[in-house]
């Protein structure tokens, strides 16, 4: 059987003495280790968390921008297209009433020819019965 004598207080006492000891030394201070081992990476945990949200806000805020920008140069280049439109519309106008102006002189043109073809035939007509008249009647027709 087991006796107990003075070596197992002594021990005890050993054991206690050695257990306050580490405890102080190096128990207590891994412990605050640990501790702000833990705290520094549930902030670092956070700190990302909160970067990620940026970065998702900021992505967001990119791509609507992106969609902004496009709708704008969709907006512009219809407007371009629309004022091209317009100015050629414009151009064609504008050379159809040039092309009937020279068409309308140049009728004008053609019918002041020919009025004055048909009174230089008129005038050619009356002479030349005039002469035939004269011939045949043998006299001069006044």
């Amino acid at each position: 059987m087991i006796t107990l004598d003075y070596t197992v207080v002594i021990q005890i006492v050993s054991f206690l003495l050695l257990w306050f000891l580490l405890n102080r030394i190096l128990f207590r201070p891994f412990l605050r280790l640990l501790s702000e081992r833990e705290r520094r990476t549930e902030g670092v945990k956070a700190q990302t968390a909160s970067l990620m949200e940026e970065a998702e806000r900021v992505r967001a805020a990119y791509e609507g921008g992106i969609a902004k920008a496009r709708e704008e140069g969709g907006r512009a280049k219809e407007a371009i297209l629309t004022d091209a439109r317009q100015a050629r519309e414009r151009l064609l106008a504008q050379a159809r009433d040039e092309a009937g102006k020279i068409l309308q002189q140049a009728r004008d043109e053609i019918q002041g020819e020919l009025q004055r073809g048909k009174a230089f035939a008129a005038r050619e007509a009356e002479g030349i019965a005039r002469q035939m008249a004269e011939k045949i009647l043998g006299r001069r027709v006044g």
